[in-house]
Formats: structure tokens, C-alpha cells, sequence
């Protein structure tokens, strides 16, 4: 044996790990380098100073990119690719129904930046080169949850009348009892009922169309008075353009798509005010330009296909004035500000009270006609006819999400805010604040959705220029009933596009099936405050299996 020590074990002669059984498997085994002089940070992916021996040009791209990926968190450059944009999660916000059937919301995010769907880091998020802020995003997904649900259609009719009556007054005067006799008038409510007209609305399978309302209707768009989003009217009239100092307008918190945003004048105000009235008595869409109107004041359509938007076009149906339309609805134009987009500047605003509401509309009905129906058929079988009042009622049709904290929330409360009223804290303090404080309130009424009652859809195998005799030649003119095979003749109309059906129940078939039960309903006093879905003897199930027995309704259209 020799005493000289062993030479030490080269590369090759290292010992190699010996696994036990049983045992995890060694890590793997890793190339150790001396650290370098470079002064440059290590990105979260590439080791920036291991460079292989003969590097490809994409991987020395990718080696500069990761070297100064610090100083390109700042400054996104439209060159460099997108990173995928971040993965959305539905929220499920906090939410109430009140006494109206309309949806309340305080939730926090729906009022915050979108913090809670932002990541943490995204190249170019929120610039106009990057993806969009994800600001309203929750708001936006909340309201197109909600949007779709049918609103209730209501008609509430009620008759009273005055009656004087006397009674026996004693009083103690002078030590006597006097007892004397007085007059006074009571009223007497001789019925009071309600009409269900909900299932008269249609459903549409691709949804409710969203409106937004018209860049010159005066309306409240997130500030205390009523705006437009117009130019002046004198700088239209003259034909000349506007001040330099007007064409700025005023800073919007989210980057605006048009430079105009005004107060209303006091004529804009009444001819908005005039276009709603009409609108709701003639029963017209939101995006209806009626005769005499300014083209701008009718709503858009917020589509998000072309096609969809395209199945509006004349559309609507609704009365006519001495053989010619009221109407225009051969253009159903683009917002220029989306529901998104009004979604980002609500989340924006900073005021304590504002609030974003959000209208479903029921129209395809001359509900001023209808009523005046009711009206005289009320007339004929009631014996006072002092004063009958009908009313037509939409229930949930609002969708109201309200700032994120106490105040707000403590003014929800209608009880509470009955309280205020009465000890005076409402009227002093609180309708200044909300009124005159930059802080304060902040309504946001610009959007909405629209159901309808009765409206013409184009038929896809009719041809332009084609006339309703020629279209019915060439397809028929029936379609198979719903209670069977009995044949139902449709209603067609001519339009630039070709032939339109009539879908739906009009307003003068709907008051045909109620006519008879109004008048009964008023004869018998009837009170309940439960509304009435259906006429009085509309089960048509009796002898509904018998050979050769139709309904009585379904005779005439047969026969």
C-alpha cells in the first residue's frame, strides 16, 4: 500500500448520485457560471447575460426586448406585440328589486375603475394603441344581464264620483249641548281594477334591441342639468363654424369621441320634452324620427352586428295622418358614443350621488287611441261618469345602479327619506347639496332597451319593387294557426326592401278581446288591486275536441 494520496477526480470521474429506492428523483442538474460585470436587470423570462455561442436573430431580439423591458412599462410602442388580453370572470353584483319591480344596485364595482378585472401588468392597457380600460366592464356585463327582461304592462282604470251626505253635529256651548246639521262630500270609489297586457309583448330571440339616446336630445348625462351633445344652433344656421374657444368643450373623464357637450337652452328642453310625449302616445320607437323633429333628437341603435340593426328598418307601426306616415324609419344610425362608452364615464365620475339608469320602453301601440277606447266603453255602462281615469302603467322597467356609499344608500330607503321630509333636513340641506354641489348628484339617463308590442319584419324571400298581389301569387297568403290547422291570413305591407309581416297583437285585437269584460267589470263595482291576466271567459278549451267547432273569433277570420 502506498502512502501517496489519490489525484483528485476530473470532469468525467465526478461521483454520480445514487438514488435509493424509494427515494424523490436528484433535481436536475444545472450549468453554474461565474456572475458577470453586466449591470442590466434580469427579465421575468430570459437570462439576459447567458447568450449562446451562436445566437439566432430572434433570440438576440428577444434578449434586447427583455433588457429594456423597465423603461417600456411607461411607453408602449405600437410595434411590439400585445400580450392576450386578461381572462374576464363574471361577477355576480349585489342587487334589489323595490316595490316597482325595478333593480337597484349599489354595488362597489359596479361604481369603481374595474380595479377588480384589471391585471397587474399589461403592456399598452388602457391607451388607445393597447387593449381597452376595462372601466365599466362590470356595469356593462350587468346591464346586458338585465337588459332582455320583459317589463309588465299594465292598464289601470278607475271610476269615482262625489256624493254629499249630512250628519248630526252636537256641540257644548254655554253649558247646552247644541246639536246642529253640516253638509260635506265624500268620494266614492265605485271600481278600481287592473289589465295585465305583458303577455302581449313580444320576444326577441336575439334580445332587446339597446337604444342611446340622440347626440340633440336634452337629457341628463351625468350632471345635474340637462345637456346635449350638439353644437350651438346659431353657428348651424349661419353655416359657419363654431369659436375656437367652443370646439374644446370641457374635459370628459374618459377620452370623447365628439368635442361638444353644452347645456341645454330652454327650447331644446321643451322639444325633447314634446318627442317623449308624442313618442309614448303614439306607441314609436326610441330611433323614430318623427315629422317635425330635428334629425339627431331620435335615438341609435347600440348592435353589435349590422344585421341586427337592419331588421329594424321600417319597422315601425303606428298610426298615419291624413293618408301620409308621421314618421321616418328608414335610417337607424350608429351611436357615437356606445353603452360602453357611457359605462367608462360613469365609472369615472367622482360625484357622491350619481346615478345610471338605464330605461326599458314598451312601444308598437297608439296607446292615446287605446285609451280613449276604454275610456268610452267605460263611459257606456257607467251611470255617474264623473271622473274615470286610465292610466297605462309600466312596471320594471328600470335598472338603477347608484353610488357606493351611505349617503346613497340611505337615500334609497323611502321610508328614510320620508323622515328627512318631514323633519326638514331633505329639503335644507340634502336638494342643495344634490342640486347646486359639484360633489352632488349626477343622474345618467342616456340608454335604454325597447320591446314591442306589434311591429313588421322584413320577410327574406321577398324581392325589392314587389308588391303585396304579386308576393302572394308567388308565396300564398296563410300561415298555420297556433290553436291547429286552421289557415290565418297574414298582413303584409310594401317596403323599399321588399314585403313585410305584421308580428304581434295590434292594439285594436287586444281591445276587442277586453271590450266585453271592461264593461262587465265596470257594471259589478269590481275593486281587487290583483291584475287581470286574461278576459273573462277566454277558456277556449270547451269543445275544443268536437268536429267542426271553432271559436267564435276564429270562425270570422275563418269564414
Amino acid at each position: 500500500m502506498s502512502d501517496s494520496k489519490a489525484p483528485l477526480p476530473t470532469d468525467a470521474e465526478q461521483p454520480q448520485n445514487i438514488q435509493l429506492p424509494g427515494s424523490p428523483p436528484p433535481p436536475p442538474e444545472t450549468e453554474v457560471r461565474a456572475p458577470t460585470t453586466s449591470s442590466v436587470k434580469r427579465g421575468p423570462l430570459v437570462d439576459v447575460d447567458v447568450v449562446p455561442e451562436d445566437p439566432a436573430p430572434e433570440a438576440l431580439e428577444l434578449v434586447v426586448a427583455a433588457k429594456d423591458t423597465d423603461n417600456k412599462r411607461d411607453s408602449f410602442d405600437e410595434t411590439e406585440p400585445l400580450l392576450p388580453p386578461p381572462e374576464f370572470t363574471q361577477y355576480v353584483a349585489d342587487s334589489f328589486t323595490d316595490g316597482s319591480g325595478n333593480i337597484v344596485s349599489h354595488d362597489k364595482h359596479l361604481n369603481e375603475d374595474g380595479k377588480y378585472y384589471c391585471p397587474t401588468f399589461c403592456p399598452g392597457f388602457g391607451s388607445p394603441n393597447g387593449y381597452p380600460s376595462l372601466v365599466g366592464e362590470a356595469l356593462y356585463r350587468f346591464i346586458l344581464e338585465h337588459a332582455s327582461t320583459r317589463p309588465s304592462l299594465l292598464v289601470k282604470c278607475k271610476g269615482s264620483h262625489t256624493e254629499w251626505r249630512t250628519r248630526q253635529v252636537t256641540r257644548y256651548e254655554d253649558g247646552k249641548n247644541i246639536t246642529s246639521t253640516e253638509t260635506y262630500s265624500e268620494r266614492v270609489v265605485d271600481f278600481d281594477f287592473t289589465l295585465d297586457v305583458s303577455s302581449a309583448i313580444l320576444s326577441d330571440p336575439q334580445g332587446a334591441p339597446i337604444w342611446i339616446v340622440g347626440d340633440k336630445e336634452a337629457v341628463h348625462r351625468g350632471r345635474r342639468r340637462r345637456e346635449v351633445d350638439s353644437p350651438p344652433k346659431i353657428s348651424l344656421d349661419r353655416h359657419d363654424p363654431p369659436p375656437a374657444d367652443l370646439e374644446v368643450g370641457y374635459a370628459s373623464p374618459t377620452p370623447p369621441k365628439r368635442t361638444w357637450r353644452r347645456r341645454a337652452t330652454d327650447a331644446e328642453k321643451k322639444a325633447s320634452a314634446s318627442w317623449r310625449e308624442r313618442r309614448e302616445n303614439y306607441g314609436y320607437a326610441p330611433w323614430v324620427l318623427i315629422r317635425g323633429q330635428i334629425r339627431g333628437m331620435e335615438a341609435t341603435v347600440d348592435a353589435p352586428s349590422d344585421e341586427l340593426r337592419d331588421s329594424l328598418l321600417h319597422s315601425a307601426h303606428a298610426p298615419a295622418e291624413h293618408g301620409g306616415q308621421w314618421y321616418d324609419d328608414s335610417f337607424v344610425g350608429h351611436p357615437t358614443k356606445t353603452l360602453r362608452d357611457w359605462a367608462d364615464e360613469y365609472c369615472a365620475s367622482k360625484r357622491a350621488l350619481k346615478e345610471f339608469n338605464f330605461e326599458k320602453v314598451v312601444y308598437g301601440w297608439n296607446m292615446g287611441a287605446l285609451r280613449q277606447a276604454i275610456e268610452a266603453t267605460i263611459r257606456n255602462n257607467y251611470a255617474y261618469q264623473e271622473k274615470v281615469e286610465v292610466t297605462f302603467v309600466t312596471e320594471g322597467n328600470r335598472i338603477s345602479i347608484r353610488a357606493d356609499n351611505w349617503f346613497s344608500r340611505m337615500l334609497s330607503k323611502k321610508w328614510l327619506v320620508v323622515i328627512l321630509w318631514i323633519t326638514l333636513i331633505y329639503p335644507l340641506f340634502i336638494w342643495p347639496f344634490w342640486k347646486f354641489s359639484s360633489r352632488g348628484g349626477g343622474p345618467c339617463e342616456v340608454a335604454g332597451s325597447a320591446f314591442a308590442l306589434c311591429r313588421w319584419v322584413h320577410l327574406p324571400d321577398s324581392v325589392p319593387g314587389e308588391t303585396v298581389e304579386e308576393y302572394t301569387a308567388r308565396c300564398g297568403n296563410v300561415a298555420s294557426s297556433s290553436r291547429g290547422p286552421m289557415p290565418k291570413k297574414l298582413i303584409l305591407k310594401a317596403t323599399p326592401r321588399g314585403i313585410s309581416q305584421l308580428i304581434g297583437k295590434r292594439e285594436g285585437e287586444w281591445f276587442q278581446e277586453w271590450e266585453e269584460t271592461i264593461g262587465s267589470l265596470v257594471r259589478q263595482r269590481y275593486s281587487d288591486g290583483l291584475p287581470l291576466a286574461k278576459p273573462l271567459g277566454s277558456d277556449r278549451s270547451i269543445g275544443i275536441g268536437l268536429d267542426g267547432y271553432y271559436p267564435e273569433r276564429d270562425r270570422l277570420l275563418r269564414f
